[in-house]
């Protein structure tokens, strides 16, 4: 079993040799527990795994630990130059997305499954691990995929029709607000609103004086 997990031991390791801010922090604890940094994280990890399968709160903590770190990570993608990065993690919030719709439809399901947010955040760990054919990459090249690619055009077509009809109420109360401004009833608001504001204004520089004025006496 020791043998067996060795490599990502040191795959760990080399991880928290580096320099950045969460193994400045790690240093840190290392200096005041006296534990070694691979300790920290795996006593952490195992925390996270027990309070995923029996914890209040695990649906919340798995939204965070599947959200933050992809969410940083594309964030160094798009300012990286490389294009190779930025393919991955899209990737990844499309399966991220889908799956999010799918839990949706079926939470009443998905309730009664035993520990079922630990399932759902080793499920999406997997989609986001660093390796060539991760999760994401299956579940998009062999499910979503072909299914997107048959119905691309339905889709858009939907989409199309969507974007229309709103653009059309869009521009409705865009004439309707327009109308309602020209009108008497619009503009004897307006000057109500001109007129409250003066006055509130005019009340505030009133407190502002007495206030100086009770500081000076």
């Amino acid at each position: 079993m020791s043998a067996a997990l060795a490599p990502y031991l040191e795959k760990l390791d080399v991880a928290l040799a580096d320099k950045n801010v969460f193994t400045d922090y790690l240093n840190i604890a290392e200096q005041k527990t006296g534990l070694p940094k691979r300790n920290i994280v795996l006593g952490v990890i195992a925390v996270t795994i027990v309070w995923l399968a029996i914890g209040i709160g695990s649906s919340l903590l798995c939204s965070v630990v599947c959200f933050v770190y992809p969410a940083y990570k594309s964030f160094k993608a798009v300012e990286s130059p490389q294009g190779d990065d930025d393919t991955q993690w899209l990737t990844y919030w499309i399966v991220y997305s889908t799956f999010n719709i799918l839990e949706y439809f079926t939470d009443l399901l998905l309730f009664w499954i035993p520990m079922y947010n630990l399932l759902k955040c080793l499920f999406l760990l997997w989609c986001m691990w660093p390796i060539k054919n991760n999760g994401s990459i299956l579940v998009y090249q062999k499910v979503l995929r072909p299914f997107l690619l048959k119905n691309e055009d339905k889709i858009d077509a939907k989409l199309d029709k969507v974007t229309g009809k709103v653009n059309k109420y869009v521009d409705d109360a865009k004439r309707e607000a327009v109308a309602f401004a020209d009108s008497s009833a619009g503009q004897a608001l307006s000057a109500g609103v001109q007129v409250a504001s003066a006055n509130a204004t005019e009340q505030l520089n009133d407190a502002l004086n007495d206030s100086d004025k009770d500081k000076d006496i």
